[in-house]
């Protein structure tokens, strides 16, 4: 087969193309450190990596998640703790009143006091939520109504468990991995629709001790100690799920870590092993450009020489 010099020179600058391409694409894998520029540089490894990088952000998702729960929890940890000191404060009021009949004015004062209190804490916010009203978060919990004295003079205005209300809020922290995260005032305060709540006993407490019922004052410290074992009941329980978050929260710490390494593995490039590729191609460009000044040289006069 006869080689012309137009042959010579078209695969020249086809070949020449080429390696220009593989330098460009060596040069771009160096600036941005990812070895897969475009799905077809490799469609299966880019399949991986859009996987990978779901997964990374589901995880992400979930680690934001199990923050936000994790905040929850123990600020109701905190406002069971603020009840607890509350109840304990009111028993010790009691047992002082029954001893000193004379400052019962002023331990009624402190008693109503500390019924504003509890009515505070059951209004306890968390990101403008309030975290005692099941799955009514907008509005306050808990709200005066002195015309209902019979059940304490406070109306609940949270999700009603009694009537079927739904009441849990759940996150996700995995797949299918929820929890749930609230407790509804009426588990610490009692039901407001009765007389058996927190707030109507500390109306009577007050009552009794002006009337100097010594009789109602002992039967009101059991009933305060029954209600203390009733809140470390409940902490316990908020205690145990926020144990299950800290567990979740160092798994999903473990998880993101081995997903970002797979995620590096499938679309980072290996820096030396391209650095020495583009050296190589660097030096394949620089041959090209040598051979084809000698190929292109040629004009009609150095023939005619």
């Amino acid at each position: 087969m006869r080689v012309t010099n137009n042959m010579m020179i078209d695969n020249f600058l086809l070949n020449f193309s080429k390696n220009t391409e593989r330098m460009d694409k060596l040069q771009q894998m160096l600036a941005s450190g990812k070895r897969i520029q475009y799905p077809s540089d490799d469609p299966i490894g880019t399949v991986t990596v859009m996987k990978l990088n779901r997964d990374v952000s589901a995880i992400d998702q979930y680690k934001k998640n199990v923050d936000d729960a994790d905040s929850w929890l123990k600020l109701t940890d905190t406002a069971l703790n603020n009840v607890t000191t509350v109840l304990s404060r009111a028993r010790e009021l009691l047992v002082e009143g029954s001893n000193s009949p004379t400052e019962t004015e002023d331990i009624v004062s402190e008693i109503n006091q500390l019924k504003q209190q509890l009515v505070n804490v059951g209004n306890t916010e968390y990101s403008d939520r309030y975290i005692f009203g099941g799955m009514k978060t907008t509005t306050e919990a808990y709200t005066l109504d002195t015309t209902n004295s019979a059940n304490g003079g406070v109306v609940y205005n949270g999700s009603n468990v009694a009537a079927g209300d739904s009441w849990e809020l759940k996150y996700n922290v995995g797949a299918d991995d929820q929890i749930t995260i609230n407790v509804t005032g009426d588990k610490i305060f009692g039901d407001t629709g009765s007389g058996d709540n927190l707030f109507k006993l500390f109306d009577d407490i007050a009552a009794d001790l002006q009337a100097g019922n010594t009789t109602g004052i002992s039967s009101h410290i059991d009933e305060l100690d029954d209600h203390i074992n009733n809140i470390l009941a409940v902490r316990a329980d908020v205690g145990a799920r926020d144990n299950r978050v800290a567990l979740t929260k160092n798994r999903l710490a473990d998880d993101n870590l081995n997903f970002t390494n797979l995620l590096a593995n499938a679309e980072d490039a290996d820096i030396a092993e391209t650095i020495m590729d583009l050296v190589n191609s660097i030096n394949v460009y620089t041959s090209s450009l040598n051979v084809g000044s000698r190929i292109i040289q040629p004009s009609l006069l150095d023939f005619l020489r």
